[in-house]
């Protein structure tokens, strides 16, 4: 064989290889890009997702133009699924879940510009800690977004290794999101006590006070452990939160605030270890900046912090509406949703906090809790059991 004809058969080799590959990731489709080949044993199962969501996220968001979105950490992607009619004013806007796990402040407020940029928003619905949200640069906060090809998505080794995997787990793997961009974390694994029991002795062992024998045997009255209204939170930088509120107001974009809620195993340790009424000074304090942007009343500040059925849901078993202290189900987000946009400023599950408001609101917070303990006597039984590894 001459030289020129094996030249020309090792570069048509080559290139039958880079073709196989290119087309199996454009079938496999393991990131969930280009969604419109499912074959069922084959490629419906998208358990990679996960790990390139703030790659392909974006792009779905620009490509969808979606209108109502949801943004935050995990605990926005994990509690709402952006189908729900609430959220899309009962199928009228197109919903997508533009939260993603572990984003910081800052990521978040670049998530917001960003969208507002590819889309024709209607809808916000932004989860916030209770912090600091100070202004941020977001010209380099989004490389993904830069960096992101269509070369690469089907050319590179990187992807054709992610394509087999997808293929590979499709019977003993799950989807890590659904097509929304819900994250499904660790839904139905049974471990849900544990997952409790690590992150409420998380929260003890970073404060001395926090000890089983904290946890009296009697639960005590708001009135011993909780002191007044604290007011609002003096010098919080809230510079990024004025920011959203203004980017929103100015471009005609319906904003819904929420405090990331907690399950009242969680908010009765810090009550109980003196750390209740920080989230309440931070709270009335993002209060004062929404009535100072949007006196109108535009924009709306929501807590989901009263103790019910809900947010008080036993964990044995496997708990409806949490995952663990932080990260609720949708089911507990349609819940939220049909409280944020409706007409009431209270609803089913939670409560509007107003910078005139907020004191009320702590006290019915407190009123809540105490009529919740008087009628669920096992309650106290649960936390200590919870905390007995602090022996």
């Amino acid at each position: 064989m001459s030289a020129k004809r094996y030249t020309l058969l090792m570069l048509l080799g080559a290139a039958l290889v880079v073709a196989a590959a290119a087309a199996t990731n454009r079938v496999v489709d393991p990131f969930w890009y280009y969604r419109d080949i499912e074959i069922e044993g084959f490629n419906t199962v998208k358990p990679r997702f996960a790990r390139y969501e703030r790659h392909v996220k974006p792009q779905l968001l620009a490509r969808e133009r979606s209108q109502a979105i949801v943004l935050g950490s995990s605990i926005s992607e994990i509690g709402f699924d952006t189908n729900d009619p609430s959220l899309t004013a009962g199928g009228a806007l197109k919903g997508y879940n533009f939260a993603f796990a572990g984003a910081p402040w800052p990521l978040v407020q670049c998530h917001l510009s960003y969208a507002r940029a590819v889309t024709d928003l209607k809808r916000v619905v932004l989860g916030v800690h209770l912090q600091a949200l100070p202004l941020v640069d977001c010209s380099n906060r989004m490389p993904e977004v830069k960096d992101f090809s269509e070369t690469k998505l089907l050319f590179s080794l990187q992807a054709l290794n992610q394509s087999l995997r997808t293929v590979l787990e499709q019977r003993r793997g799950r989807s890590s999101h659904t097509r929304e961009g819900r994250y499904l974390y660790a839904r139905g694994d049974g471990a849900v006590a544990a997952r409790f029991r690590e992150r409420l002795l998380g929260l003890a062992h970073t404060n001395p006070r926090c000890t089983l024998e904290s946890v009296p045997a009697t639960p005590p009255p708001s009135r011993d452990i909780a002191p007044a209204f604290p007011g609002s939170a003096a010098g919080l930088d809230l510079s990024g939160l004025r920011a959203a509120i203004r980017q929103t107001r100015s471009s005609g974009i319906e904003l819904r605030i929420f405090a990331y809620p907690l399950h009242a195993l969680a908010w009765e340790l810090d009550l109980i270890c003196g750390r209740g009424t920080e989230r309440w000074a931070a709270l009335a304090a993002m209060a004062q900046v929404i009535a100072e942007e949007a006196p109108d009343g535009g924009v709306q500040l929501w807590m989901f912090y009263d103790y019910n059925d809900v947010t008080g849901e036993s964990i044995a078993g496997q708990p409806v509406y949490w995952q663990d202290s932080e990260h609720f189900n949708y089911e507990m987000g349609t819940l939220m949703l049909a409280d944020l946009f409706g007409a009431a400023a209270e609803g089913k599950l939670g409560r509007r906090v107003t910078a005139g408001g907020a004191a009320e609101a702590y006290r019915a917070f407190l009123a809540s809790r105490d009529r919740y303990i008087a009628t669920h006597p096992r309650f106290y039984d649960e936390l200590r059991a919870t905390l007995a590894p602090l022996r």
